[in-house]
């Protein structure tokens, strides 16, 4: 059983979408331990909530559309069903409701996503998200760290700004 649960959701084929399956790949090679697993999807879907279910803390990783280009959020998330449930993707909250109703199981879930500049088709990153990468897997792994060390709860809304 995993105690850290990284979901990385987007689509590799078009450009800063796939930011979270470059920063799970370079995830995979800094956490090579049993109590890390690193999954990459394109989208979110109701079976997730077997793996989320067997996990004490999720972490979301996501490209966002919204805010500047590179700035990482850190938002914590709740369970929280949506209507309908059962779409071909869902929502981070979703697959959280899921797990507690299915499983009797919430863990501590985070989504972790940085703004997106170009979503064109395309398998690069754009110059600005490229040069970013290493600090979006930088916050990533200081809250797996923090989640697999202790008890205590990543923080914060807000995790860095555009400097």
């Amino acid at each position: 059983m995993a105690r850290v649960l990284i979901l990385a959701c987007g689509n590799p084929l078009r450009c800063d979408d796939g930011v979270a399956w470059r920063a799970a790949e370079e995830l995979s090679r800094l956490h090579e331990r049993d109590d890390v697993e690193i999954v990459s999807r394109h989208q979110l879907t109701p079976e997730l909530a077997v793996a989320v279910s067997q996990a004490e803390t999720v972490l979301f990783l996501d490209a966002g559309r919204f805010g500047a280009p590179g700035e990482i959020m850190v938002t914590p998330l709740q369970a929280q069903p949506d209507a309908p449930a059962f779409f071909h993707d869902v929502s981070p909250q979703a697959i959280l409701a899921l797990s507690r109703q299915l499983y009797g199981v919430c863990p501590r879930a985070w989504m972790v996503s940085m703004g997106g500049e170009c979503f064109d088709h395309g398998e690069t990153l754009s110059p600005g998200i490229e040069h970013r990468l290493p600090l979006f897997v930088a916050r990533i792994a200081d809250l797996v760290r923090a989640a697999s060390a202790t008890e205590a709860q990543p923080t914060g809304a807000r995790a860095d700004s555009q400097g």
